[in-house]
């Protein structure tokens, strides 16, 4: 008996450490259940979702080791005969699912499952002819049709009209997606007019393509992909002239940048999937290597709802950054490091390390004696993430439960 435990009990779903997770969770996913640890904070996969959040999606598939994005979609309802109804296609989900998995980021999007909380996915909302950024329609939407219990770890997708933007919502966090539409099936000019500017074509196909690339490209953004973060001209570039003809300066230069996050491509049949840098700089980047999935927990810039006043925006969130009743160790930060190699949590993305020690053990007997933080080294964050909790043996050295260790040492 590993765990000590009584064998004619079922305490699988019990919490003996009281830190909010059962028994079997922690022992499936490699922590101690009998030792505190800090499952509202913990997110070791970086993907915004702290272990509470990750156990609580468990029969959604989460796993705590692997970065999850979940997104519940809805839909606008026709307005009107010329109006085509509006889908989420199979075609334009799987493709998603598959450029992110391709990079070992799962991708769920409920439009419609079943067993979803009251409000879940697939509903069909009031039709709205023009929806902009600032209208608050979207808003409106987030408040009423996507239950409380699921921001913070889904983000919220409509699809119907207004063009495409990423809009700050609750707690003017990025979790909030407005994709439009654009089918004019029985409008001739505009499909015309939509090819020559924007390259859409108006076939079975390229809808589909069209659709997933637009919510992929807005993706990219709650993803901290954007043109400010990245400080590259290439994002959301529309100096490209008309799609069917693009100057010949901005195919020399911009045109190299392959991605969906270019207007010149994110409307194209030809072009599903961001950019992996092949082409190089300066007029090219690997998108992919920017990408920190938890972005969409922290402050936006931009104020969307009126009586909500931010503690400073997403500079203060990523640089003024407090650990509580712990202080950094350089020498403990050496021998993570050390033992870490050359791992990262989230490849291709590295990450910088810091190890934090408890200051005042006696008056905090619950506390871990380590907590260890961890950084994309990337251009688009700065933010530090609680990666894992541990302690520390009579020399000196770092300490954190494995089961694999355990079961060796009872076992010798």
């Amino acid at each position: 008996n590993i765990l000590g435990t009584d064998p004619t009990v079922d305490d699988s779903k019990l919490d003996p450490d009281n830190d909010g997770i059962p028994t079997a969770w922690e022992w499936k996913w490699d922590y101690d259940p009998f030792t505190w640890d800090d499952h509202e904070r913990l997110d070791p996969d970086l993907d915004g979702l702290s272990n509470i959040e990750e156990y609580q999606m468990e029969k959604w598939f989460a796993n705590p080791f692997i970065q999850n994005i979940y997104y519940e979609v809805d839909v606008m309802e026709r307005g009107g005969l010329f109006d085509p109804p509006h889908y989420f296609f199979e075609e334009s989900k799987e493709g998603i699912i598959e450029r992110f998995a391709e990079h070992n980021i799962k991708c769920f999007f409920d439009d419609g499952w079943p067993n979803s909380p009251i409000n879940g996915g697939g509903q069909l909302l009031p039709h709205i002819e023009k929806i902009s950024q600032d209208s608050g329609m979207i808003l409106q939407f987030y408040n009423s049709y996507f239950p409380d219990e699921r921001k913070g770890i889904f983000r919220y997708l409509v699809i119907g009209h207004g063009g495409g933007f990423q809009h700050t919502a609750k707690n003017n966090v990025y979790d909030c997606t407005q994709i439009a539409y654009i089918s004019a099936k029985f409008k001739p000019i505009q499909n015309i007019y939509n090819f020559v500017l924007m390259g859409t074509v108006p076939t079975e196909r390229g809808k589909r393509v069209q659709l997933g690339s637009l919510i992929l490209h807005e993706m990219a953004h709650s993803c901290s992909i954007d043109a400010d973060s990245c400080a590259f001209e290439g994002i959301d570039n529309i100096s490209y002239g008309l799609y069917i003809l693009p100057n010949k300066q901005y195919k020399q230069t911009w045109g190299q940048y392959v991605s969906v996050l270019n207007y010149l491509y994110c409307n194209s049949p030809k072009v599903f999937d961001l950019s992996n840098g092949q082409n190089g700089p300066p007029y090219d980047q690997n998108d992919w290597g920017y990408m920190f999935v938890g972005h969409f927990q922290y402050n936006s810039v931009l104020i969307e709802e009126p009586y909500y006043s931010p503690q400073g925006g997403r500079e203060l969130i990523q640089t003024e950054w407090r650990v509580t009743n712990y202080e950094y160790d350089e020498n403990l930060t050496k021998q993570f490091i050390q033992s870490m190699g050359e791992y990262s949590p989230i490849e291709p993305v590295k990450v910088n390390w810091s190890v934090y020690r408890l200051i005042d053990r006696e008056n905090n007997p619950t506390l871990r004696e380590i907590v260890v933080f961890a950084q994309p080294k990337i251009k688009t964050t700065r933010q530090w993430v609680l990666y894992q909790n541990g302690d520390i043996d009579s020399e000196g050295n770092l300490i954190f439960y494995s089961y694999d260790a355990l079961l060796k040492e009872k076992t010798k």
